[in-house]
């Protein structure tokens, strides 16, 4: 893209430090244009030198929170003096009111503050953007007014309203030739009739006046076609006598086009401005609902044939459909749309580029059959990004080829950025509310589990002290012991409960041969059974999870009363059975699940009867002397903040069978685990 010799822009924020580091990263960041960045602390000082009409100012970038004026304020003050100055608000504070009120004055475009040197690229590039489009406008504008005397038509009139002459601009614009208009009348070309133009002449020239009567009409060219000019008629005497009506005749079909759609792009942006407060005040649970209605109304005003939002998941490089509106009889968009069936498409969006298709030269071949793309159909594309990463896209599908206007792109892609700035925010309040509901369960563990382990402690310690017989120690350190592994469990659980860490392809045998030389097991078997195969995960939380199910199918499947075979042998110096033997008999087996991403864990043992099943991941829930009743629930949690599932069933030989159902990552705006 094409720019001046360089980019001239204002920051202002009344941080002296933070203004001097955004400026060098902004003139660092754009390679192929200057960008010279000069920052002002106060904005009424910023106000001052933009009343200069000889300060050259392409871009203005603002801060939103500054003493005794915020940056909307600033921003209306500032279009009274500039009023279409490209201006992009940079601010920490990311609220749908800020960006509501701030597209509301009339903001370019807006960019929220994070941590991290990546948002300065991204800044950057908003400015380029903001610039180049504003450029282009003001071409265009100085075009139209030089072309503007270059195509008025002129022409004279006799009093009877019948052409004289006719200038080549006339006849070119019309399409008549020039004997056939001179001498007819001008309602031949007219849509008013003749009686009525006549009379409007009469009055004219009975006036006696010179003054120039201008209106707005329509005229009909030689094939028919109806064009709006603004007229002008001006009475006139040749010759002392002579009584003759000059005009012009001007062209402003498309000046008027661009009217009406200025007037539609004045209701999209009140449209996007109703859809973001809409969003801002939506509960949780009402906010799928909402984001269904905000697609259709973005989709009715742009008639096009589907609306959808899609989550993206990136480690299976994969969009996947959320949310969707389509008109009667549409085709519903892709549920998916890999990197492996359209790669140019996700990479657009992940450099947070806006997608149009067909777009001259930008579109490979492949995108009507990865897209879904209707034959002839357009397709409009906006990343939603979320601290700094792709999170989504909104996509906009119509059946019929259509353009896609800069400012409407703008205007679109800032009601993606509230879809955006909404779904996050329904993914943290519910998180929150998790949180809140795992730190009463811990609440109630400290209250309930932790007492009884410290109500014998205290109880045998004083047993000791009473009767001098320290064996009661003995018992006392049981019962630390039985706290220490509730407070364990209890700050594994906490921590399993956060979002994974980094994931990558794991090899899952691996995982189950690491985790059940980490378990005491015995003398139980492992069997693998099949090709495990690999699964995108936290390795580590993985093996958490497979070291937890090893370790229950120990404990509780080798508690069995089954017959032991006659020739089984007897552990321990005195013949007697110790407390694992039984384990010598349990069989774990680890196989993949049939028909569908995942693995199962199985036991021969008694099994988990059908009506303790439900229960089974509840905190606190155990069948065994000294367990904690967290392992199965810690399980749970790590499932579950992978996106997965994890469900309790009866094994092939009648055990307990744990069955762990992998998918894509939970997304932040999975509308069914948010309702």
């Amino acid at each position: 893209m094409t720019f001046r010799e360089e980019i001239s822009v204002l920051y202002v924020d009344d941080e002296t430090e933070l203004s001097s580091m955004v400026a060098t990263y902004l003139e660092r960041e754009v390679g192929d244009a200057g960008l010279a960045v000069e920052t002002v602390t106060d904005p009424r000082e910023a106000l001052d030198r933009l009343a200069d009409a000889e300060v050259t100012v392409d871009c203005v970038v603002s801060d939103y929170e500054m003493p005794d004026m915020n940056g909307v304020e600033f921003l209306r003050a500032l279009r009274r003096v500039r009023p279409n100055l490209p201006f992009i608000l940079y601010t920490g504070r990311g609220s749908e009111d800020v960006v509501r009120d701030a597209f509301r004055v009339g903001a370019t475009d807006y960019v929220q503050k994070s941590t991290g040197t990546d948002q300065y690229a991204v800044l950057a590039k908003r400015v380029a953007n903001a610039v180049s489009r504003n450029r282009a406008e003001e071409t265009t504008e100085r075009y139209d007014s030089a072309f503007e005397a270059l195509e008025t038509a002129v022409y004279v009139l006799d009093r009877s309203g019948r052409f004289v002459s006719v200038d080549d601009v006339f006849v070119d614009l019309l399409g008549y030739d020039r004997d056939a208009v001179v001498g007819s009348h001008v309602s031949t070309v007219s849509v008013d009739e003749e009686d009525r133009i006549r009379e409007k002449l009469d009055r004219l020239f009975d006036e006696g006046g010179s003054e120039t009567a201008r209106f707005e009409t329509e005229v009909y060219t030689v094939d028919g076609e109806r064009i709006r000019c603004v007229a002008t008629v001006s009475p006139r005497v040749f010759d002392g006598s002579v009584h003759r009506a000059v005009g012009t005749l001007h062209d402003v079909t498309e000046q008027h086009r661009r009217r009406e759609v200025e007037r539609s792009r004045e209701r999209l942006k009140d449209l996007v401005l109703d859809t973001s407060t809409t969003l801002m005040s939506a509960e949780v649970d009402e906010i799928a609902t909402k984001v269904h209605w905000t697609l259709q109304n973005v989709g009715e005003f742009a008639g096009v044939d589907a609306a959808a939002v899609y989550s993206y998941d990136a480690d299976a490089e994969a969009l996947q459909k959320t949310h969707e509106w389509t008109t009667d009889g549409a085709s519903p968009r892709p549920t998916a749309v890999t990197s492996g069936d359209c790669e140019w498409f996700l990479d657009r969006l992940c450099r947070f580029e806006n997608v149009r298709a067909p777009d001259a030269g930008a579109v490979p071949p492949c995108a009507a059959d990865s897209l879904s793309l209707p034959d002839g159909g357009s397709l409009l594309a906006f990343p939603m990004v979320s601290n700094w990463s792709l999170a989504g896209a909104l996509v906009l599908v119509s059946n019929d080829p259509r353009r896609w206007p800069n400012k409407e792109v703008s205007l679109f892609g800032t009601a993606a950025d509230v879809l955006s700035h909404t779904l996050e925010r329904k993914r943290r309040e519910r998180q929150l509310r998790q949180q809140n509901e795992r730190l009463e369960e811990f609440a109630s563990v400290v209250s309930h589990d932790l007492r009884n382990p410290m109500n014998v402690v205290e109880g045998f310690v004083d047993l000791a002290r009473e009767t001098g017989d320290v064996s009661h120690l003995d018992r006392a350190v049981d019962g630390l012991e039985r706290m220490n592994a509730l407070v364990n469990d209890v700050l594994e659980l906490a921590r399993q409960g956060r979002t994974v860490g980094e994931t990558s392809t794991v090899d899952l045998a691996g995982v189950v041969e690491r985790a059940w030389d980490a378990v005491e097991t015995g003398g139980a078997t492992l069997e693998l059974v099949g090709d495990l195969g690999t699964v995108s995960a936290d390795a580590g939380r993985l093996t958490q999870v497979v070291e937890n199910l090893v370790r229950n199918s120990v404990e509780h499947g080798s508690t069995s009363s089954r017959a032991k075979p006659d020739d089984a042998v007897e552990h321990g110096s005195t013949g007697a059975r110790t407390e694992s033997d039984d384990s010598l008999f349990l069989t774990v087996t680890v196989g993949p699940l049939p028909n569908r991403g995942g693995f199962y864990v199985e036991d021969d043992g008694p099994g988990i009867p059908p009506e303790e099943r439900a229960s089974v991941f509840e905190q606190g829930h155990t069948t065994t002397e000294g367990g904690s009743g967290f392992g199965l629930s810690i399980v749970e949690s790590i499932v579950e903040a992978h996106g997965w599932s994890v469900a309790v069933t009866e094994g092939t030989a009648g055990g307990a069978r744990f069955e762990v159902t992998t998918a894509p990552h939970a997304q932040a705006f999975d509308p069914t685990r948010a309702d």
